[in-house]
């Protein structure tokens, strides 16, 4: 028994300090049970996080420790001058417990009264209440009747929330709550210390069934106190890592909507639209999704950051390429350089005109083989300017016609080496023409050698990642024809690529973060969005197995969003229902979760978003039942 006396002790000095001398009187649990039960708190306010939770578990062990009936506990707010320029610290009125004001609102039907009515308050942190006092002095108060207090002190006891509650304080301990670096945190304040626990207190009884705290009491609570203040700052400092991890996820989508607005938008979407359609799979009781539930506020919260992040790859990507709305855009339309030549070729034939009038040609005929080659300009021109802008199919045939308009040639007769940045300039002379005698026949469509940007080493990805992508040879091909002759959208295979990279990019930046062990699976929710249940997808071509549910619904999510979105400079945002039609064609190819589809259409989700983010004009009615038919005709 001594021995075990001598731990508690022991364990007692290493977290509270001296053990405080205990009296041997009624009310009072023996010194062992006290050094048991502090011993239990600790351990308990080691193992809480939630701050609120937190509080609680503290104020509740010291009521208990002390027949405390009544007790609060204020948290110090430094001020945040990024927030308001002027103003002071104050006191947060966190949480309060009072047992005779509990049960007398159980007994009337108005429970959680107490909490009501303190829940959130704020006061400046001043040294005219007590528990101002406490905080800025850092002295413990024991005041025997707060009632009574000496009106020549410089602190007061208000009685306001005694008139709202119908109740009648009379001993009273406030205690600071004291860091490990020495600043105050917070206060404890117990009230009405009783002869005995289960006793309710009115105002006519107050006196009789209460009793001044003693020191023992006091050197309880101050030991507590500490520890709890412990508790507290690092329940904090959690809370400002979150804040901290939330604000550098805000950050980050901010920088994608700074460097395109396009992205940004789509940033913002996805994790809602995402969010949605998890909280309706959470919620399914039956059928294949039945299993699936994210579990706690810290599982959501996980998912929610790699929503936020799935697209933080794109940074890296430029922004033509994000944005590329014509197939001869680079960082501008080039369209207009090829208009350049295309007049050139038109100022020539006039030139040819007039200089055989004057050599006395026949100006009629003249005039007439003007008018037909001015007739052929502006027809292949309009037929180029067409095939820039991009669309669903541009064939063989389309080709074969851009190939016959580039043979036409034009005449250059300046150095097109000049004013080249020196990259440039060398890509330029390797294909042996710089330097070439002037003028110089130029074909009016070309692909040419520097048009090639060769791969560096750096940007092949790295295959410790298990990234299955096919690579295009050349890092981009800025070929004229090359270009023109893209048979879908306005991407290259090379741009394709750099789009897709993205998602690599997001991978390896996010698996090189250390995130702690509840955010581990961010970088997997991120990073395979664009992966398909057919094993085809990028950039690791996973298959079905190897996908989570929380991955098939950020694909999901993230298809619908690109679909309806209607701030795309490369292409409008399409109707609903042509939205849902396509979003069916991913599930018939095997791309998307067909389980996951029918709960979004079931759910009306897609009609809840469509309502919030599409514009009115795209809202038009959707018939689900032909895709839940097909998708029931596909099962059997």
């Amino acid at each position: 028994m001594g021995s075990t006396r001598a731990s508690l002790k022991a364990a007692w000095t290493k977290l509270f300090g001296a053990v405080p001398p205990h009296p041997e009187q009624p009310g009072h649990a023996s010194s062992d049970q006290a050094l048991v039960e502090m011993l239990n708190i600790a351990t308990a306010l080691s193992s809480a996080s939630d701050l609120r939770t937190l509080l609680h578990l503290i104020l509740s062990k010291c009521r208990q420790l002390t027949n405390s009936d009544a007790g609060s506990i204020f948290l110090v707010e430094p001020h945040d001058p990024r927030k308001q320029p002027e103003g002071q610290d104050q006191l947060w009125f966190a949480v309060s417990q009072n047992t005779t004001i509990e049960a007398r609102s159980a007994g009337d039907g108005s429970g959680g009264a107490m909490e009501a009515q303190v829940l959130d308050i704020r006061f400046p942190l001043s040294p005219e209440r007590l528990v101002g006092w406490s905080a800025l002095s850092g002295e413990v108060l024991n005041i025997p009747d707060a009632y009574q207090l000496d009106p020549a002190l410089p602190y007061r006891f208000d009685s306001t929330m005694d008139q709202k509650l119908d109740y009648r304080a009379v001993s009273m301990l406030t205690v600071p709550m004291r860091s490990t670096s020495g600043e105050v945190v917070g206060v404890v304040q117990l009230i009405n210390r009783k002869h005995d626990a289960a006793t309710l207190i009115t105002p006519e009884t107050a006196h009789a069934l209460t009793r001044p705290f003693d020191g023992f009491d006091q050197s309880l609570i101050e030991a507590l106190a500490s520890q709890a203040a412990v508790s507290v700052e690092r329940t904090r400092l959690l809370e400002s890592q979150e804040q901290l991890i939330d604000a550098i996820i805000a950050l980050l989508a901010g920088a994608i909507d700074a460097k395109s607005p396009y992205t940004g938008g789509h940033c913002e979407r996805v994790p809602q639209l995402a969010m949605l359609l998890a909280e309706a799979a959470n919620a399914v009781q039956e059928g294949p999704l039945a299993d699936f539930c994210l579990k706690g506020d810290e599982a959501w919260r996980e998912f929610r950051i790699g929503a936020w992040l799935h697209d933080c790859g794109k940074v890296t990507t430029p922004e033509y390429v994000v944005d590329k709305a014509t197939k001869l855009e680079t960082n501008y339309n080039r369209i207009h350089e090829v208009r350049t030549r295309f007049e050139v070729l038109l100022r020539d034939a006039r030139i040819a005109q007039l200089e055989g009038q004057l050599a006395g040609g026949n100006a009629a005929e003249l005039q007439q083989a003007y008018d037909a080659m001015a007739a052929a300009l502006q027809e292949e021109f309009r037929f180029v300017a067409e095939s820039n802008e991009g669309g669903e199919f541009f064939g063989p045939e389309q080709v074969e016609r851009l190939q016959q308009i580039a043979q036409r040639t034009w005449q250059r007769h300046f150095d097109d080496t000049l004013g080249l940045s020196w990259e440039e300039r060398d890509r330029r002379c390797r294909d042996g023409t710089a330097g070439e005698s002037l003028p110089a026949s130029e074909p009016l469509l070309a692909d040419k050698p520097w048009h090639v940007i060769p791969r560096p080493p750096q940007q092949v990805p790295d295959p410790r990642y298990g990234f299955r992508m096919d690579v295009p040879e050349h890092l981009y091909n800025l070929g004229e024809l090359h270009n023109l002759a893209i048979s879908r959208g306005t991407l290259t295979a090379e741009e394709r690529y750099k789009i897709n990279d993205h998602i690599v990019q997001t991978i390896v930046m996010l698996e090189n973060l250390p995130f702690p062990r509840n955010l581990s699976r961010v970088a997997e929710y991120a990073g395979s969005h664009h992966e398909t249940l057919d094993g085809k997808g990028y950039p690791r071509r996973l298959t079905a197995q190897e996908l989570s549910v929380p991955s098939r619904i950020m694909a999901i999510a993230d298809i619908f969003e690109a679909l309806t979105a209607a701030d795309r400079p490369y292409k409008k945002g399409k109707p609903l229902s042509v939205c849902i039609d396509i979003l069916a064609g991913f599930r018939d190819r095997n791309h998307i979760d067909p389980d996951l589809f029918e709960l979004f259409l079931r759910s009306g989700l897609y009609r809840t978003y469509a309502e919030q983010f599409l514009r009115p004009e795209q809202i038009n009615e959707v018939d689900i039942e032909k895709y839940l038919t097909k998708a029931d005709a596909q099962s059997a």
